[in-house]
């Protein structure tokens, strides 16, 4: 039961079905669980990570002076302490645990590639006075098109799978920051998935954008990226579909 059975009407809404390709790489931006990285710990310490051992043997001093503990028990006392690794990842689809990127992020990204691409409050088409794009915008319209499409612009899924169950990998970064004692630099830890590819729809009320902003749109979306540490050039994608359903 929703609105259009309630009210017996429906507004013209399209929908497009969209395919884009991840050239490189996708990196999350989610505070991951404590077992992902209970998991990342034990896998380090079995390869000898130079940057764990002196946290390890501070933390075998301080907790297992007079034996040896399980990689387990020594995992555990590593993430109590200060100095214990964060590491930012994907969510998961809940019925299969396959990784993915959230819907409203890829919303969020649509209206940031649309500000950049129309920074004002016009757009190609929005003064035509044709109807062939569904019902026209009214006269004196004034807002710009990231708040038009924040209202009428909606990516379909929760949840857009990356086509696989576990990362690619998890890469350490050096991370700068401005602090009130001046700036500083820090160890910076996120999961990546290698080139998914990813499918979603998108629901458009009154298919108010023409072609040629879409194309617009996606070119700088191309340019920008999905996914966390965008300034890195992570997360640039082709666009291999964009069809009206």
């Amino acid at each position: 039961m929703g609105a259009v059975d309630i009210f017996g009407t429906k507004s013209n809404v399209a929908v497009y079905r969209v395919r884009l390709q991840v050239l490189d790489k996708i990196v999350g931006g989610v505070p991951s669980s404590e077992s992902v990285i209970k998991g990342w710990l034990k896998s380090r310490m079995e390869v000898g990570d130079r940057d764990l051992q002196e946290l390890t043997q501070k933390t075998l001093l301080e907790r297992f002076p007079d034996r040896q503990p399980t990689a387990d028990e020594l995992a555990d006392a590593l993430l109590e302490s200060d100095a214990a690794p964060s590491i930012n990842g994907f969510k998961r689809i809940p019925e299969t645990g396959e990784l993915a990127y959230e819907g409203r992020c890829m919303k969020a990204a649509l209206k940031e590639w649309a500000n950049s691409a129309y920074p004002g409050t016009d757009w190609d088409g929005k003064t035509a006075a044709d109807t062939t794009v569904g019902r026209p915008l009214p006269k004196g319209f004034r807002k710009g098109l990231m708040a038009t499409i924040s209202e009428r612009a909606f990516v379909v899924e929760t949840f857009i799978g990356l086509g696989v169950k576990e990362p690619t990998g998890v890469e350490e970064r050096i991370k700068h920051v401005m602090t009130p004692q001046g700036p500083r630099s820090s160890i910076n830890r996120v999961e990546f998935v290698q080139s998914p590819l990813l499918e979603f729809e998108l629901k458009v009320h009154d298919d108010f954008l023409k072609p040629e902003a879409w194309g617009r749109i996606w070119e700088r979306g191309e340019d920008i990226g999905i996914g966390s540490d965008r300034g890195r050039s992570d997360g640039k994608f082709e666009l291999l579909a964009f069809d009206r359903q």
